[in-house]
C-alpha cells in the first residue's frame, strides 16, 4: 500500500463466518485565502444551533462521528450485515458523508468475498483515498483515548481562563478542537469535534507553506457565510496571527480561520486546508454559540496537548501566579535591581528594545517614587503550545505612585532560561 494510507489488521469474524477475514481500520499507520476580509457583526445564530450547551461534549456533531464510530465497532467483531445497515442509516442522515459512501463499499466488497485491504482498487484518486483513511484514524484513536484524556483530564495550557465566558483549545496532531466552559474560574469541557488542518500539517513558518500556525491566539471577528466562498462553509472566525511572537520569530502570512466545509462534503480529511482550522458546517453552527469577536474567545492552538489532572493544573497555576507576585513585589519595593532583574537582557520586547536604555529610563523613573503599589488583574494565562516553559499573560495593572496614578491592560511573554530563571521576553 502507498505510503499515507492506512492499512488494516486482520480479525476473524464470527464463528458462522469464521472462513472468512476482514481487515479492519483501526490499528492504523500513516506514514492564504485570496478572500476579501469582510467583516461583520455576528449575527445572531440561535436559530440554526440544534443543540444547547447543556449537551454532553459527545454529542456535540449529533450523531455523525458516533454512527462511524458504532460501524467500525461492528466490522471489528465480524457483523458485516450490521454495519452495513448501519453504514446505510448514516447516509441516508448524511448524504454528505464520504466516509459513510467509503465505508459502505468496502463492506460490500467483504460480504461479496472480494475484500482483501482498504480501498483495494477503489476509483478514487490516491490523495482523497488517503484523506478518506487518515480520517477514519484520527476519529478511531479519539474514540479509543477519550475516557482517559479528554474527559478525565485538562489541557495544561489552561492556566487562568479569567472572565473568558470559553475557550478554544485545538490538539492539532489528533485533529480535535475542544471547548472549554468556565465555571467559576474552574475549565469544563462542553464541546469536542473532530477538525481538520493544514494540507502541510501543522507549525507555519511562512506565508502559503499550507500550515496551521502553533500558539496562543483570539478570535478578532465574525465573517458571514453569504460573504464567502462555497469553500469556507457557512462562515468563518478569524483569529489574530500572527500574534507578536510570531512577527518575533519572522513568521509570515495571514488569513487563519476558523471556518465550515463546502457544501459538497460532510467533513473534510484531517490534513487539508491551506493553514485554517476546519469544522463541518454542522460543528461550526454549534462551535458559534461559544466564540465571540466581541469576547475575544482565546484559541489555543497546540501542536498536541499535555493532559494534567485537575490538582496538577491547580498546581501550575500557583506556581506561576507566584512568579507573577514575586516581580510585582519587587517592583513595589523600590529595589530596581531586584524588579529589573526579571526582565531578559537579550533581545527585550522580541528585539524591539535595548535593556541597558529602557533599565537607565527605568531606574531614572524610580528615583521621584516614594511608594509604589500595583494591583493586578489576571484576565488569563496561557502556556504557550510548542514552546517548553513559555507562558503568555494578559492583565489589568492599576498603578499608584505619589506622583502618579494610572490603569492599562497589559500583556507579557515569559520563558524560563537555561539557569532556570523565569524572565520576561515582552511586556506591553
Amino acid at each position: 500500500m502507498n505510503n499515507g494510507v492506512v492499512s488494516l489488521k486482520k480479525t476473524r469474524f464470527a464463528q458462522r463466518i469464521a472462513r472468512n477475514a476482514l481487515l479492519f481500520p483501526l490499528l492504523l499507520t500513516v506514514g492564504g485565502h485570496g478572500v476579501a476580509q469582510t467583516s461583520v457583526e455576528q449575527p445572531a445564530l440561535s436559530a440554526a444551533l440544534a443543540l444547547s450547551k447543556s449537551v454532553h461534549a459527545l454529542e456535540a456533531n449529533r450523531e455523525y462521528e458516533p454512527a462511524i464510530i458504532e460501524v467500525l465497532s461492528k466490522l471489528q467483531a465480524g457483523e458485516l450485515s450490521s454495519a452495513l445497515a448501519l453504514v446505510n442509516a448514516h447516509i441516508q442522515e448524511f448524504p454528505k458523508s464520504r466516509i459513510g459512501h467509503f465505508l459502505r463499499a468496502d463492506i460490500l466488497k467483504a460480504m461479496g468475498g472480494g475484500f482483501s485491504d482498504v480501498g483495494a482498487g477503489s476509483p478514487l484518486p490516491e490523495k482523497e483515498l488517503a484523506g478518506l483513511t487518515h480520517q477514519l484514524k484520527v476519529r478511531w484513536e479519539h474514540h479509543q483515548q477519550q475516557d482517559v484524556n479528554a474527559h478525565q483530564k485538562l489541557p495544561e495550557s489552561l492556566i487562568e481562563i479569567g472572565d473568558h465566558p470559553y475557550v478554544l483549545v485545538a490538539d492539532l496532531k489528533q485533529g480535535r478542537l475542544y471547548v472549554y466552559e468556565n465555571n467559576d474560574g474552574r475549565p469544563e469541557l462542553v464541546r469536542d469535534y473532530y477538525m481538520s488542518v493544514g494540507s502541510a500539517g501543522y507549525g507555519k513558518q511562512v506565508e502559503g507553506d499550507n500550515k496551521t500556525p502553533v500558539g496562543v491566539y483570539h478570535v478578532n471577528r465574525y465573517i458571514e457565510g453569504k460573504r464567502l466562498p462555497d469553500l469556507y462553509g457557512k462562515g468563518a472566525f478569524p483569529v489574530n496571527y500572527p500574534n507578536r511572537y510570531d512577527r518575533f520569530l519572522k513568521r509570515t502570512g495571514y488569513g487563519i480561520w476558523l471556518h465550515g466545509t463546502p457544501s459538497t462534503t460532510y467533513a473534510r480529511a484531517p490534513w487539508t486546508s491551506e493553514g485554517c482550522f476546519v469544522l463541518s458546517n454542522d460543528d461550526l453552527l454549534d462551535a458559534a454559540q461559544f466564540v465571540s469577536a466581541e469576547a475575544r474567545t482565546p484559541v489555543i492552538l497546540s501542536d498536541r496537548i499535555n493532559w494534567v489532572d485537575r490538582d496538577q493544573l491547580v498546581q501550575r497555576r500557583t506556581e506561576f501566579l507566584a512568579i507573577l507576585d514575586k516581580w510585582k513585589t519587587d517592583w513595589e519595593s523600590l529595589d530596581t535591581s531586584a524588579y529589573l532583574s526579571h526582565y531578559t537582557q537579550n533581545k527585550l520586547n522580541f528585539g524591539a528594545a535595548s535593556f541597558s536604555s529602557w533599565a537607565q529610563k527605568k531606574r531614572a523613573v524610580n528615583k521621584s517614587k516614594t511608594f509604589i503599589q500595583i494591583d493586578l488583574k489576571v484576565n488569563d494565562l496561557f502556556s504557550y503550545p510548542g514552546e517548553n516553559d513559555m507562558f503568555v499573560v494578559n492583565y489589568t495593572q492599576s498603578y499608584l505612585s505619589n506622583n502618579y496614578e494610572g490603569v492599562v491592560r497589559k500583556q507579557q511573554y515569559w520563558k524560563r532560561n537555561e539557569s532556570g530563571v523565569w524572565k520576561i521576553l515582552y511586556e506591553g
